[in-house]
């Protein structure tokens, strides 16, 4: 097999590091999956959320100064407005689809809160017009002809929920990043440990090989691959623990309505994260080798 070690002339597996190296490295790897999956369907989601916020807007016509009018006349000087703004706004340049919320529509809406349609229609509910802007869209020449047109209409383009959200995801990612950073230094730093109390165990049978002629990379490759097997193993019990939690999660999360992030779902992703054993792996072959040779030019 890949990592199985051939026969070695340090008692390695009597260690102790042969106990708790894999079960360190599972916990490390399982948090460090856990990690990289919150990290991609984060910025997945976000991305997709955004994208939808930017590919909309909406104008707000509230009835002011009409109050005090019938309900007949309110919505007659309502329409007008409407009409007007939709008439206009209509031939900038960008605007792929324009339109208003139907009144029913919006009672159906606010029926939950404010009761049946009856009560509604007496009361000043402002009118709603929907726009679908292109990309590139001028907004900034939407605000300057709204504002002639009515200069009491309000216009929710999102860009200032867009740039808190954008700013919020930024800092829990760039966490989530140096989280993964932490944990897979942390998880080669219990593997420079190991290695330590390993040479310190077999400091005498080490100093005996090289009287006969070891050479120190003879040495640090049987730590290297002893050390490289435990981490192998630890880390697919870590991921093999992530997995089946993180699809839970999803799971509770697709019942509550959430859509699953097409980046978790891409072959890359996949890849990398299979890979995960792989790399700790080698990375832990290589951090044992490079500690053992590091220590033995001082030892002896």
């Amino acid at each position: 097999m890949a990592f199985r070690a051939p026969p070695s002339h340090l008692p390695l597996e009597s260690d102790s590091s042969s106990r708790f190296l894999p079960s360190i490295v599972a916990l490390m790897v399982a948090l460090l999956t856990f990690s990289i999956v919150g990290l991609a369907a984060l910025h997945d989601s976000v991305g997709q959320w955004s994208g939808q916020i930017e590919g909309s807007l909406s104008i707000q016509v509230p009835p002011t100064e009409l109050a005090n009018r019938s309900p007949a006349e309110r919505e007659a000087a309502l329409q007008g407005t409407v009409d007007s703004i939709i008439e206009q706004v209509s031939t900038l340049p960008g605007i792929a689809r324009i339109e208003e919320l139907s009144p029913d529509t919006m009672a159906a809406l606010l029926e939950p809160w404010l009761g049946p349609d009856e009560v509604i229609s007496e009361l000043p509910i402002p009118r709603i017009i929907e726009v679908t802007p292109e990309t590139g869209f001028n907004f900034d020449a939407l605000e300057s002809r709204l504002g002639v047109i009515a200069p009491e209409a309000v216009l929710d383009d999102h860009r200032i929920w867009i740039e808190r959200i954008a700013d919020v995801a930024f800092s829990v990612e760039l966490a989530l990043a140096l989280l993964i950073v932490v944990l897979f230094g942390a998880t080669m730093l219990s593997v420079v440990f190991a290695t330590r109390s390993g040479l310190s165990i077999h400091h005498r049978i080490i100093e005996l090989l090289h009287l006969i002629g070891a050479q120190d990379g003879y040495i640090a490759s049987q730590f290297g691959r002893h050390n490289r097997r435990l981490a192998f193993f630890g880390a697919l019990i870590g991921l093999l623990i992530a997995l089946p939690v993180s699809a839970l999660i999803g799971w509770l999360g697709l019942r509550a309505g959430w859509p699953v992030p097409s980046l978790v779902l891409s072959p890359t992703f996949i890849g990398l994260i299979v890979a995960i054993p792989f790399i700790v792996a080698l990375v832990a072959g290589i951090t044992a080798n490079r500690t053992v040779l590091r220590v033995l030019h001082r030892m002896l």
